[in-house]
């Protein structure tokens, strides 16, 4: 895997070429201290990952990874900074990973091995079933989709219950972390979770479901079969399947329930 770093401070670079020298599978094709030589590079060379630091002079490396995309769109990165509060608008950038300084070997490892993963085209747009009556499940041409993260799960969950509609950060953070009070802490919990729920979707070629603006999250739910999608549609058949649960693992999906049963009576009523 060709990899570069970008760091305005030389210790940190060296300390990044020390540890990433330990690793098999990866060659360090370039170590830059200057950012516009970084995107000089990667202009006329291939390169498939970058370790970039957050803030340097004159640019941040959130500007910078939109610049080094311009002539490599599938590259793929993770940020290396003492700073946390950009992590959300560098999970909304694709990265794949943010590590907050001091570093250490195994946090390098994971970075790389999610870029390898993602480094696969996100082209394919298969079948997506999504499944709300009783437990929630993501098919993909029949196939389960496996989540790493619980709380991505369950935050993929609340944007299928919300069907297209916009989800704030702090509504989302009431339901998910009900019991923790609202601040730093939780908003991390939030920003990991978004970041697992990317990346998941990305390895599974189907991260055009998820969109964002203006900070709010939303589900494009076109090209996306689900059984709730098709009672909130007045379908007789999904009434008839619904038998009362929904989204059973999650207590928030109770607050739905009365309204399905509702849907159900109206899709039975005869014309």
């Amino acid at each position: 895997m060709k990899i570069i770093l970008v760091d305005d401070e030389a210790l940190i670079l060296d300390e990044l070429q020390y540890l990433c020298g330990k690793m098999e599978g990866v060659e360090i094709v370039g170590s830059f201290q200057d950012p516009a030589k970084a995107v000089e590079y990667v202009r006329n060379n291939p390169v498939e990952f970058a370790f970039l630091d957050i803030q340097m002079p004159g640019i941040t490396g959130l500007e910078l990874l939109k610049k080094l995309r311009e002539y490599q769109k599938n590259l793929q990165a993770a940020f290396v900074t003492a700073y946390d509060q950009y992590a959300l608008e560098a999970y909304r950038n694709d990265a794949c990973d943010y590590l907050l300084k001091p570093f250490g070997l195994d946090e390098l490892r994971h970075a790389l091995e999610k870029g390898r993963r993602l480094c696969r085209p996100d082209t394919s747009k298969g079948k997506v079933e999504i499944r709300t009556f009783g437990r929630f499940d993501v098919m993909i041409e029949g196939r389960a989709i496996d989540f790493s993260s619980r709380k991505a799960k369950e935050l993929l969950a609340l944007l299928v219950a919300r069907r297209g509609g916009m989800v704030e950060t702090e509504y989302a953070i009431d339901l998910l972390w009900e019991e923790e009070p609202f601040g730093d802490r939780v908003k991390v919990k939030f920003r990991k979770a978004l970041m697992n729920l990317r990346n998941t979707l990305k390895e599974n070629g189907i991260l055009w479901m998820l969109k964002t603006q203006r900070g709010r999250l939303y589900l494009e739910c076109g090209d996306i079969e689900c059984d709730y999608f098709r009672l909130l549609d007045g379908e007789r058949m999904a009434a008839d399947q619904f038998t009362g649960e929904f989204l059973s693992e999650y207590s928030w999906g109770e607050r739905y329930i009365p309204q399905m049963i509702s849907m159900c009576e109206q899709s039975r009523i005869p014309e």
